[in-house]
């Protein structure tokens, strides 16, 4: 006796794949990962639903599958974002907690500047250093010998 194949749960399917691939890219993107979770839920539950229907139906599964797997995956991107944006939210709080003690925006603002001009400094001594190391010039000398022995061999 042939099994008869219907397209039970094929919808919901698409819907929950459409959801999944929607959630994985909002999932990789760390201010979009609310969106990425509601997205990824609702994909886990209409795929689960048509995985329910297409097995009571004895219909396809495949496209249903790959539903849950792009669903699954976006999801826990974005709830990777989350539990690392938490941890991180200590120190945000107190960085606003202290911007709300000062009030005064313009001197956080120069801190901050102060800072950077250290850091421009500090990499530029090491550039420095760098032009100075004798393998630096080696190495690039090297690195000139082969482009010209390539560009010969053309």
């Amino acid at each position: 006796m042939e099994e008869q194949h219907s397209t039970a749960g094929q919808g919901l399917g698409i819907a929950g794949l459409i959801m999944g691939v929607l959630a994985i890219p909002l999932g990789i993107i760390p201010c979009t990962f609310f969106i990425a979770l509601v997205f990824g839920a609702i994909g886990i539950v209409l795929s689960a639903i048509a995985l329910t229907q297409a097995n009571r139906g004895n219909g396809p599964k495949g496209l249903i599958i790959s539903a849950l797997v792009c669903s699954i995956l976006g999801f826990s991107f974005a709830f990777l974002w989350g539990i690392t944006l938490k941890n991180t939210s200590p120190i945000i709080k107190t960085i606003i907690k202290e911007i709300k003690e000062d009030g005064d925006l313009e001197e956080i603002f120069e801190d901050l500047g102060e800072d950077t001009e250290e850091i421009l400094q500090d990499l530029e001594k090491a550039e420095e250093e760098i032009e100075k190391d004798e393998c630096f010039d080696e190495r690039e000398k090297a690195l000139e010998d082969t482009l010209k022995a390539l560009e010969g061999v053309e």
